[in-house]
């Protein structure tokens, strides 16, 4: 914990300091979170305390390889401090001991730099042990082994390294991450590993390069086996040979004596010159064969250049015949593509012509039903227009008789009304005479009554006979209004059945016309498929009897 006392010159401190520094001291308190002891219910501070204990013993083989490499090997916590800027080889990370070393010298924020600083440190340091050497490999093996105990199962990240203050006097721990076990693992332990592996891949590497090496002096050997195996029985067998042939010299030189041997070299040196002879005349027989041979051979070149010429001639008259005959055959080709398709053409126009021969026995079966058809609308047509005619003499005969009834009716208006008149006027003279006699105050006398009813009554009668002919005469101007109005529309029917029956006609008639036309204009143009089809075929037979 930090106490309160301290927190005013950091506040003054963390006014002024900058960016870099913020961030280093923001590290630092996460390291140093990271560093407590972290003690829970779930671990036993026994165990934990084994573990730490296991990890600060050093096995001998560690400390001789540290011995090897000039390394003081200290027991208990102290701290192999290097110059800044030249990270610590592994073996001297083997050697700095206990996980809780404070490591404020050394920059751990670039890990790819530390580790490869360490590998050029040990290529550089050491050069005596080089990898090559078995008691080195035997050290890094032992380094490593020691190391595989504290190997974490998930690594998240690499360490950062710290930086400390030189007037600090606590002591901080090194940085270290937490498994999933709970078990903590330094950051400079994975760093050292990761040197290690590193050292391993290298020592891999330089193994694969002397395999192959090795291989290719393998192959080298092998061959240079064969060879010599192949040199000492081509020598065994040369041995033999003079071996036999010294044997054969041996034999001849006890078997023969000297005047024998003498007589043998006579009669060899007889058998040369004779040889010698021979070959002289062999030799001028040979080379007046070859000088005839080159005689022959020179013929033979100018006929041979002769030929070569005639050879190219040929071979382009060779060409020229083979790209006419290809051009001949692509054209023979094409006339019997053409041929196929001017027969089915034909075969088209056959069926074509069959079918409208069809068309046309159909459309001649048609005109003979719209000839027949066409006379009997025009007798019906002048029926109807008698009837037409007959029924438009009614009309005028009805219209004519509708105007007498009108004139009639108009007439007997003008009587009615003017019997109306006259009635109100005997009408005005008997209230007149009425009140005359009802001022005289005397009875009416029974002839009187009988005058008066007798004058009414005839009246009344009358009208009754004009209302009922006018009534008679109305109904029968009804009736005739009708019959005109059906005469009417059976006329308009007419009319329209005759313009359609003549719309029809006209229609026929341009049928039967365009047809007409088409079939002289199919007639005219009926031979040309049959001239082009018979010229492919003249083609096509003059192309097979053609020999180029």
């Amino acid at each position: 914990m930090i106490s309160r006392t301290e927190k005013s010159p950091r506040r003054c401190r963390r006014l002024s300091e900058s960016y870099d520094e913020k961030c280093e001291r923001r590290h630092e308190t996460r390291e140093s979170l990271w560093r407590r002891n972290n003690v829970t219910t779930c671990r036993h501070v026994g165990q934990c305390r084994k573990k730490e204990s296991e990890e600060q013993s050093q096995s001998p083989r560690q400390k001789e390889f540290l011995k090897r490499r000039n390394l003081a090997t200290e027991e208990g916590k102290k701290q192999v401090r290097f110059p800044t800027g030249t990270p610590a080889s592994p073996g001297q990370e083997c050697a700095t001991g206990t996980p809780k070393e404070a490591s404020s010298w050394m920059d751990l924020r670039s890990p790819t730099s530390l580790q490869n600083n360490s590998t050029s440190m040990v290529h550089h340091k050491h050069p005596q042990h080089s990898l090559n050497d078995p008691r080195t490999q035997n050290n890094w093996h032992s380094c490593g082994v020691s190391s595989q105990n504290i190997l974490p199962k998930d690594i998240a990240k690499l360490s950062r390294g710290t930086q400390t203050l030189t007037d600090s006097s606590a002591i901080k721990k090194n940085s270290s991450q937490q498994t999933d076990c709970g078990i903590a693992v330094l950051d400079k332990e994975i760093i050292q590993l990761s040197n290690y592996l590193k050292e391993a891949l290298h020592r891999e590497l330089l193994l694969k390069q002397k395999m192959v090496i090795l291989q290719e002096l393998l192959s080298t050997l092998l061959q240079a086996s064969e060879k010599s195996w192949k040199g000492q029985l081509n020598e065994d067998k040369l041995k033999g040979k003079l071996r036999v042939l010294e044997n054969q010299l041996h034999t001849c030189a006890q078997n023969y004596s000297k005047d024998s041997v003498k007589r043998i070299l006579m009669e060899m040196e007889d058998q040369k010159q004779t040889y010698e002879q021979k070959a002289r005349e062999a030799l001028q027989k040979l080379l007046e064969e070859k000088l005839q041979a080159e005689q022959q051979l020179q013929n033979t070149q100018r006929t041979l250049a002769v030929t070569e010429d005639d050879c190219a001639l040929w071979k382009e008259h060779y060409d020229t015949l083979k790209t006419e005959w290809n051009e001949t055959a692509t054209k023979h080709t094409e006339l019997e593509n053409k041929l196929y398709v001017l027969q089915n053409q034909l075969q088209w126009a056959d069926t074509q012509n069959d079918q409208l021969r069809q068309t046309l026995c159909n459309l001649e079966s048609e005109r003979e039903d719209l000839y027949s058809r066409m006379e009997a609308l025009q007798v019906d047509s002048q029926l109807r227009m008698e009837h037409v005619s007959a029924m438009e003499g009614k009309l005028q005969n009805e219209q004519k008789q509708k105007l007498a009834l009108e004139a009639t009716i108009t007439r007997l208006h003008n009587q009615l009304q003017n019997q109306s008149k006259e009635q109100k006027a005997q009408e005005e003279v008997v209230v007149r005479k009425d009140q005359v006699l009802t001022m005289q105050i005397q009875p009416p006398s029974p002839v009187r009554e009988k005058q008066d009813a007798l004058l009414k009554h005839p009246d009344d009668e009358g009208e009754e006979n004009l209302k009922d002919q006018v009534q008679k005469r109305t109904a029968q101007l009804i009736a005739k209004e009708k019959e005109c109005a059906d005469l009417r529309s059976e006329l308009e029917a007419l009319s329209d059945e005759y313009r359609s029956c003549m719309t029809k006609l006209r229609q026929c008639r341009d049928e039967l016309n365009q047809f007409q036309s088409k079939q002289s204009e199919r007639q005219c143009g009926h031979w040309i498929p049959l001239l082009m089809v018979v010229l492919a075929a003249a083609m096509a037979t003059f192309l097979a009897n053609f020999v180029p």
